[in-house]
């Protein structure tokens, strides 16, 4: 597409497509820097319901800041097409790479999902459902760091999660069994979304499949997954019980948000034990039952033992009729002070105040933790990251959006900003590159700054090669700082005096102008004077000034030359 978007928006090559939206490589004049637009296919143009569902992408996703997520930069429409502007990253999807390198280690699997989960627990923070989280829309960058895309269907929490025809939404391998009903879909939606991921990375295939589209929906309804141990000896038992939970069917067995997936992944990591109840894999309904009965005979048993201690106490009082108003006094006393003090107990125990979350963005670590402190909380876990405008030191981004209400004393995790990247710059001097060339060349190094040129006239290198350039062969340079090269536009021109070269061929004459350094036109005219394929006249004259480099005119003879 040889197109530019709102004056702004270079478009280039396609880099992605999906049902709904064709994905290019494109570049932001304004900001200078390389972006991926996602342009609404032509079908859906006149359907006002697709484009609204196409905006709503960019409104669920420009809310979300977390070094997991593909940002949204900008949305808009030109013309007809609707778009929108995303981060570009430079990688592969993550189905690419489960088909070259599945089945992973446990160590492997577990980091990639834990990116994953990071980032739906930041979404979910912000009451976003992705709906579709599947390896097509996780991205994987060429340094290993994950980036979930593609919050195409997803819904704020609190708003209708069904789509309106009732069909179903995603990938059918990597659907929930809620979303396989068409029931409401919650948060544990994408939990299970990401257990099919995590068992898919674990053995090399996903736990449900079929001839059909309803025939793998049904499976994820009906049936249980194999044990990933079962597939790969290798993987332990713990991780078996972390995918397992996460595949449960009933949302009330499932990991109730991905922070909790989390820190069971961390037990795995520290082999720490996984609490999860196998016998739900046998008969999750004859567990309950049987649950249900073991419950009702012990309620049965502490009745009859509470009957047989009321009776005995009625005895008691009854051969004791003197004191049984003090011994009623007291015992109503007792109990008064015993179900007060459990119940103080049990309160203070229970009820942590919730607290709402500051803005730690743009702060230093020691002035969030003192933010943090003020307000009953915590600082987490720590990450680093690149950034182009939040300077070093500086805090990217947090676990929890600002003015989320948690409960006081929770661990906040932030990203803090390393600063702009700086790379090694190339050595271009001496290569003969065109600008379409340098700039390729510059691109695959990493380098995403403004590139200008510059000619120059240089005695001995022939045009077209690099004779200087800024920064400097290896520096260090940042990846998004301005880059300058001198390109070679050969030896300083002279004037010269034009040759005379009448009367000569054609082929004797174009030899010697362009030894004069002149660029030769030849025409051709009809003549009774000169023989065919001689030199009539040039233009400018012999003997006038011409600065070499210029065009001149070489006039041929093309016959029928003078009478015999």
């Amino acid at each position: 597409m040889n197109k530019t978007f709102k004056g702004r928006y270079e478009i280039g090559d396609i880099i992605g497509a999906g049902g709904m939206a064709i994905v290019y490589k494109a570049k932001d004049t304004l900001l200078n820097r390389t972006v991926a637009i996602k342009v609404l296919r032509e079908q859906y143009v006149s359907d006002e319901g697709f484009i609204r569902r196409f905006r709503r992408e960019a409104q669920s996703a420009a809310s979300l800041s977390h070094p997991n997520i593909v940002s949204i930069y900008d949305v808009g429409k030109d013309g007809n097409e609707e778009y929108i502007v995303m981060e570009y990253v430079k990688g592969q999807t993550l189905k690419e790479i489960i088909r070259e390198e599945a089945p992973f280690p446990a160590e492997k699997a577990i980091y990639i999902v834990r990116q994953i989960a990071e980032a739906l627990a930041h979404a979910h923070a912000n009451h976003i459902i992705h709906r579709d989280i599947k390896p097509q829309n996780i991205l994987v960058t060429n340094d290993g760091r994950i980036k979930v895309t593609d919050f195409g269907i997803a819904r704020a929490a609190s708003a209708a999660t069904l789509t309106n025809t009732g069909d179903i939404v995603g990938s059918v391998h990597y659907l929930s069994p809620e979303q396989a009903k068409g029931a409401q879909t919650n948060e544990q939606s994408d939990i299970y979304s990401l257990g099919i991921i995590l068992y898919e990375l674990l053995t090399g295939k996903v736990p449900f499949d079929g001839d059909t589209p309803i025939s793998v929906a049904l499976k994820h309804i009906q049936e249980q997954p194999e044990l990933p141990s079962k597939i790969v000896p290798s993987i332990p038992a713990e991780l078996d019980a972390v995918v397992m939970k996460a595949l449960a069917k009933s949302l009330e067995d499932r990991y109730q948000s991905a922070t909790e997936l989390l820190s069971d992944l961390e037990r795995v990591l520290t082999g720490q034990t996984v609490i999860w109840d196998k016998t739900l894999l046998a008969n999750e309904d004859a567990q309950k039952t049987e649950i249900h009965k073991g419950l009702g005979k012990a309620i049965a048993n502490d009745r009859n033992k509470l009957n047989s201690r009321n009776k005995l106490l009625e005895d008691t009082i009854h051969r004791k009729k003197k004191k049984k108003r003090q011994l009623i006094a007291v015992l109503a006393a007792v109990i008064v002070l015993v179900i007060s003090g459990t119940v103080y107990g049990l309160y203070k125990f229970l009820y942590v105040p919730e607290v709402a979350v500051p803005d730690l963005r743009n702060l230093t670590l020691e002035q969030a933790e003192i933010k943090l402190r003020e307000n009953g909380l915590e600082l987490g876990e720590v990450t680093f990251d690149y950034h182009d405008e939040i300077e070093k030191g500086k805090i990217i981004s947090q676990s929890y959006a600002p003015d989320t209400m948690v409960k006081m004393g929770r661990p906040i995790d932030v990203t803090v900003s390393q600063g702009v990247e700086f790379l090694t710059f190339p050595n271009l001097i001496g290569e003969n590159l065109d600008k379409e060339n340098a700039v390729n060349v510059i691109r695959a190094a990493g380098f995403e700054g403004d590139i200008t040129f510059e000619s120059r006239l240089h005695p001995t290198v022939e045009e077209n090669r690099v004779i200087d350039q800024d920064p400097a062969p290896y520096a260090s340079w940042a990846k998004n700082a301005p880059i300058k090269l001198y390109i070679s536009s050969g030896p300083e021109l002279k004037m010269e005096v034009m040759p005379d070269v009448t009367t000569l061929s054609s082929k004797e004459a174009k030899e010697i102008l362009e030894a004069y350094k002149l660029i030769v036109i030849a025409q051709t005219e009809s003549s009774n004077l000169y023989p065919p394929d001689v030199v009539i006249a040039t233009v400018p004259a012999a003997g006038k000034p011409v600065k070499q480099g210029s065009e001149v005119v070489m006039i041929i003879s093309d016959g029928p030359g003078p009478p015999p």
